[in-house]
């Protein structure tokens, strides 16, 4: 992965230098999604990623009802911003019947996960 995103001669062609940081390609990216496995005596976890300000107390994300959901997030939806079918491969039949591509993505920042 890392020589695709970063030989030169894929550098100039790929525009969305987003997916071209190495903190995306990182496997430590996606480790919060496992913190309820690591910590099983846990009933709730909230994740913070570090350039988040806090302006008031978070106290309350404790109290938030998931209605039977996972994972808990900030939606970022505006306009075509973070939708599904900017990020999927819908053309996979498999994928396709199982994600609705103009459904939102969320921001990973503030997580909440049980």
């Amino acid at each position: 992965m890392i020589d695709y995103y970063f030989k030169a001669h894929h550098a100039s062609s790929d525009s969305n230098l987003k997916f071209r940081n190495p903190k995306y390609l990182s496997i430590l990216n996606h480790l919060r999604f496992y913190l309820p496995e690591i910590f099983p005596r846990l009933n709730k976890v909230v994740f913070l990623d570090d350039d988040l300000v806090v302006q008031k107390g978070i106290s309350g994300l404790w109290s938030i009802d998931l209605k039977g959901n996972v994972n808990g997030a900030v939606e970022t939806c505006g306009e075509n911003f973070h939708r599904f079918d900017k990020y999927l491969n819908l053309s996979n039949p498999l994928i396709a019947s199982n994600f609705d591509p103009r459904a939102c993505g969320w921001a990973y920042g503030m997580t909440i996960l049980i």
